[in-house]
């Protein structure tokens, strides 16, 4: 499958194109409906080359060539051809394709312009943390002069089992996955390599939640937090740039990057809100916090860490042992879940 770099519709980049068009105000309708450089890539199913010296971009798909220079209104079709109708335009690296140009360019790959696809959540990975030899964080309790323990993996199972069954009612043509449903121990590899390896085609998503109980030395520390991956963590997504000229795929790359953490940020936000709802004023919300944890940082895809509560604060872990409480969890989790599921496959399809 040809791999090149789908453009969800981020934010800054819809900033850049607001300055572009403004920028560009004299050429009109031209660029009502511009199409990115990566959207063309998807649809087209060509690769690109950069000669940065050159300021030239070569288009490669089955045999036939495009060559382009931003700013002149032709192309150059396998060499000798000479096609007129549109302009690309290049601002910080990135290029810009008015909907002539693309047009033009779709024709001569022997492709009908059609409109985009609309965007489709089809992966939901659940992550119940621990598992197996490791019980993560711990509380017991005395029951008749028994100690009992309540054990981090055992809550975060209960209440992954729970949303990824309301889930699989609620979007019976999605993936809704489990790294474990039972007591065992997937390495932080294992999982991640499990996240990494669906697939998923042009326009389509996951996301990847990971559950747990929290601790502290402070005893009354207390509520729910949602953490993902620092917005200036760098990492490389490989398997995103191929098929790209390498002085390209760094932009590529960031590009990715950005999109990752715009829909982390947004998912995190959409829990929380479904926890404040569900939980009440009661429960602290602690909001919205950054970490390089493991999975984030190794999940291609847009992923959050989330602690449903602290096994170390008495009132807590108390709340924690109800399941009634557990449940409360479990609707919080699904009502951002669905939220995050209707903001991505509403999502206007510019690009």
């Amino acid at each position: 499958m040809h791999v090149g770099i789908l453009i969800r519709h981020p934010y800054k980049f819809l900033l850049f194109l607001g300055l572009l068009l403004f920028y560009c105000a004299p050429w009109g309708t031209l660029w009502a409906q511009p199409v990115s450089l990566e959207q063309l890539l998807i649809r087209s199913g060509a690769t690109m080359q950069w000669n940065p010296w050159r300021r030239e971009g070569r288009l490669v798909k089955e045999g036939r060539v495009i060559v382009f220079q931003p700013g002149q209104p032709w192309f150059v079709l396998d060499g000798g051809r000479l096609l007129s109708g549109g302009t690309v335009i290049e601002r910080d690296g990135q290029l810009v394709f008015s909907t002539e140009a693309a047009s033009a360019i779709y024709s001569a790959f022997g492709m009908e312009d059609s409109l985009p696809q609309p965007y489709r959540l089809t992966t939901i990975l659940i992550d119940p943390g621990h598992g197996g030899r490791d019980s993560g964080a711990s509380r017991t309790w005395p029951v008749d002069d028994v100690l009992h323990p309540l054990p981090e993996k055992d809550v975060v199972l209960e209440i992954s089992l729970r949303l990824a069954q309301a889930l699989q009612e609620r979007y019976p043509q999605k993936n809704v996955l489990l790294t474990r449903d039972n007591d065992v121990y997937p390495s932080l590899e294992e999982r991640v390599a499990m996240a990494n390896g669906v697939e998923t085609g042009v326009r389509e998503g996951m996301i990847y939640i990971s559950i747990h109980a929290n601790a502290s030395l402070n005893a009354k520390a207390e509520g729910f937090e949602v953490w993902y991956l620092p917005r200036d963590y760098r990492r490389t997504l490989e398997d995103k740039s191929e098929g790209l000229d390498s002085r390209i795929a760094p932009i590529v790359n960031a590009l990715w990057e950005e999109e990752f953490t715009h829909e982390s940020v947004r998912l995190a936000d959409m829990i929380l809100d479904g926890f404040s709802g569900n939980l009440g004023d009661d429960v602290a919300n602690r909001g919205r916090r950054e970490e390089s944890w493991f999975v984030v940082r190794n999940a291609r895809m847009a992923s959050v860490l989330v602690e449903i509560g602290f096994l170390t604060n008495p009132s807590e872990a108390q709340r924690l042992r109800r399941p009634e409480y557990l449940s409360r969890i479990t609707e919080g989790l699904y009502n951002g879940v669905a939220d995050f599921v209707r903001y991505f496959e509403s999502k206007e399809s510019y690009f």
